[in-house]
Order: structure tokens, then sequence, then C-alpha cells
């Protein structure tokens, strides 16, 4: 894809489209965050100073449910992300909308990297979000958390390098945020092949898709000996096993790719 000027316009439409849904989730996730923080500084105070058991008590259900609640917020701010890139990917693409779409100057292989950048911008941005508001709940207690023991002691178990494991950590990761909306994509794009049932169509395909990948990770999980880290820890097993799903998140993608722009070039059917 070259980043021409059309492609440009159109990847800010695309965010400027989406941030009307993803605004308020972050910044209702960082609210939520800050008063987390706050209530598990104020129950600390208290456990250390004593004062009346009963509102210690009281204060130590609230604030136990208040995170029971806000674990339940963690999890739907991942899924609500993924539901507003799809969301945003079949109105503007294959629903009514998509004849405006798709008269503009701009190809189709543009308008998928466009929405996947942006669906890739976004699981970013949770993610670091996510990640500060666990720093600030910790930040002033690291003495408290035996971090460095907790380290050593991962280290050993996976019996790794952890330079190496952090690396193909973050690659796999960084492969993730491309392949997750791009395989959604995909199978929206062989939903439109099914006429009258294009909905079930992409259900469909996603359940194929999913489950035809969890077979051969689990051959593969098998082949690289990936099965016994935690007994044997086989060190070429574990590396090995991750190497193998950094190339198949990547071929994965790449095939995404090809199917939706494939379908949606030669097989539209908006009527």
């Amino acid at each position: 894809v070259v980043p021409d000027k059309e492609f440009i316009k159109r990847l800010k439409k695309d965010l400027k489209a989406t941030y009307r849904f993803f605004i308020p989730l972050l910044c209702g996730y960082a609210i939520a965050a800050l008063l987390g923080k706050f209530l598990f500084e104020v129950i600390l105070a208290y456990g250390k100073f004593s004062f009346e058991d009963a509102i210690f008590n009281g204060l130590t259900i609230f604030t136990v449910f208040y995170f029971t609640i806000f674990l339940i917020y963690l999890i739907a701010c991942y899924i609500m992300s993924l539901v507003f890139i799809i969301f945003d990917f079949y109105k503007t693409m294959v629903s009514d909308h998509g004849y405006l779409t798709h008269t503009l100057p701009v190809k189709t292989s543009q308008l998928i990297w466009s929405k996947t950048l942006v669906g890739v911008f976004w699981q970013v941005i949770v993610n670091l979000l996510v990640g500060l508001s666990t720093f600030l709940l910790v930040i002033g207690h690291f003495s408290d958390i035996p971090f460095r023991s907790f380290l050593i002691e991962f280290i050993k178990t996976i019996n790794l390098n952890f330079i190496t494991y952090s690396s193909f950590t973050l690659i796999n990761m960084i492969i993730e945020w491309f392949s997750r909306p791009l395989m959604i994509f995909a199978c929206i794009a062989i939903g439109q092949l099914w006429k009258n049932h294009r909905i079930l169509g992409s259900i469909l395909a996603y359940i194929g898709i999913y489950m035809a990948s969890q077979i051969i990770n689990t051959f593969a999980l098998i082949i690289t000996n990936g099965a016994d880290i935690y007994l044997k820890y086989n060190n070429f097993g574990y590396s090995g096993y991750m190497v193998y799903t950094a190339i198949f998140g990547i071929a994965t993608t790449i095939i995404f790719f090809l199917i939706t722009n494939y379908i949606l070039s030669n097989h539209l059917n908006l009527e």
C-alpha cells in the first residue's frame, strides 16, 4: 500500500469516525481506574492506622465489590473495542453505506489497510491505558511487591532467556493486533458470498477459521514439544513454538488480507 494523499485522507476520516465510540469508553475506564487507585490507597491507610473495624470492614467489602465491577469493565473494554472495529468495517464497507465508500478514489486494498491500521491504533491505545492503570495502582508500593523474585522464578520456569522471551512476546503481540481485525474482516467478506444469509455466513466462516487454526496450533504445539514446557522445561520446544506462532501469525494475516481484498474487489454485492 502506497500512502498517497487519498489514503492518508481516508485514514484520518476512519480515525475520526471511530474516536466518538472509543473516547467515552476509554475516558470511563480512566475515571474508574483513578477511583480504584483512591479506594486502594484509602483501604491501605485504614489498615495501617487501624481505625474503627466497622468502617474498615465496610470499606473493604465495597472496595472488593468495586474492583470486581472494574475487572468486568476491563474485559468489556477489550470486547467493545473489537465490536467498534467490526461495526465500523461492516457499516462502511458492506452495508448500504458501502456504496459511498467504494466510489471514493481509493483502492479496495487501501480501504482495508485504513480500517486495519485504525483498528491497530485503538488496540494499542487500550493496551497502553490498561498498562498505565496497572502501574498507577501499584505505584508507591513497589517495595511491598516481590517483582524481582517473581521475575527470577518466572525465567527459571520457562528456562528461556528473558530478552528472547520478551522479544518474541512483543513480536507476537504486534502480529496479533493486525491479525485479529483482519481475520474478522475476512469472515465478513466471506459472508458476502452468502447472498441471503450474509451475517450467518460470516459467523460460520469465523467458527470454521477459528477451529482450523486451533487444530493446526495444537499439532504445532505437539511437534515442537511445547506441550511439555512446564514439565520438562524444554527450552527448544518453547522457543520453537514461539517462532512458529510468529510465522503462522504473519502467514494468516497475509491470507486474511488477500481474502478480504479479493472478495470485496470482485464479488461484493451491496444489494
